[in-house]
């Protein structure tokens, strides 16, 4: 029978080291631990073992991951699973290098915008937290897109799960379960839109054509709530209009833990130009 042992934190221990200065080091242990059975003694250069200096284990990871993209020619283990993670995150491929960093602001109220979606993604940790949600609303092309995508990118990034759809595309894929060729069950895609760490729905407020569309999309938002499940919502709507269709409650369980509806309302960004002729 083979025995499952694995390591637990046994406790901390002041450490130094010679290059970067004093540490606290935690300690582990082999659980259960190994026995010899011939000296009925436990080894402890297996059982247990110290942390080395932080400092020194991130450098050396990172000199492990240059010779690793050295070796496989310019990707390393790390980038190729969050590329592969940001491939299975609905984002499309026109969309595939945006980045909240890459999002450009002109104006005050794009700035301010920028700041929520920068301090957004950079607190993660409290994100995930409290559940924080926001919506995106404003004019097509004002960048709303863009921005939810960046985000998306950036919670894959730091090793977390995101998806980004359209509501048409989520409602459209809850339907097609229902084919008998189906390759998902409703079950799996509410799962998978349930569960992830980040959910960025688009096009928030185009017409749903029937009741059961409606109640698959307020379940998936009720079930994301309950779980402190953040969702980012962006909408052609204005506040008035997003209100009227999602209600009161909807917007207001938005808000709470420091979500905002932050108005994207100063035109658009996408080149209405001709682009020039060969003889131009």
């Amino acid at each position: 029978m083979t025995i499952q042992r694995t390591h637990v934190q046994a406790g901390t221990s002041a450490r130094s080291c010679t290059d970067h200065g004093p540490y606290v080091a935690k300690v582990w242990r082999l659980d259960p631990p190994v026995v010899d059975p011939r000296k009925e003694l436990q080894p402890s250069w297996l059982n247990d073992y110290t942390d080395n200096c932080p400092t020194c284990n991130a450098t050396w990871q990172d000199e492990a991951d240059q010779r690793d993209t050295d070796i496989k020619g310019g990707t390393s283990e790390k980038q190729r699973r969050a590329m592969a993670r940001f491939e299975s995150a609905g984002v499309p491929k026109r969309y595939s290098a945006c980045t909240v960093w890459n999002w450009k602001w002109t104006n005050d109220q794009q700035r301010k915008v920028w700041e929520w979606a920068k301090d957004y993604v950079s607190n993660l940790d409290l994100v995930l937290e409290t559940g924080r949600c926001g919506i995106f609303s404003g004019a097509p092309g004002a960048g709303k897109t863009h921005l939810a995508i960046g985000m998306v990118r950036h919670v894959v990034e730091k090793g977390g799960t995101a998806h980004y759809t359209t509501v048409m595309d989520m409602l459209g894929r809850i339907k097609d379960t229902y084919h008998k060729d189906a390759h998902e069950t409703e079950a799996k895609v509410i799962g998978l839109l349930s569960t992830v760490d980040f959910l960025a729905i688009d096009e928030v407020g185009k017409s749903l054509d029937t009741n059961y569309e409606q109640a698959q999309f307020f379940r998936l938002m009720d079930i994301r709530y309950r779980n402190l499940k953040p969702t980012l919502l962006a909408t052609n709507l204005n506040k008035d209009k997003l209100v009227a269709y999602l209600g009161e409650a909807v917007v207001d369980r938005m808000r709470e833990a420091g979500g905002v509806l932050l108005s994207f309302d100063w035109g658009t960004n996408r080149s209405t130009k001709r682009p020039p002729s060969k003889d131009e």
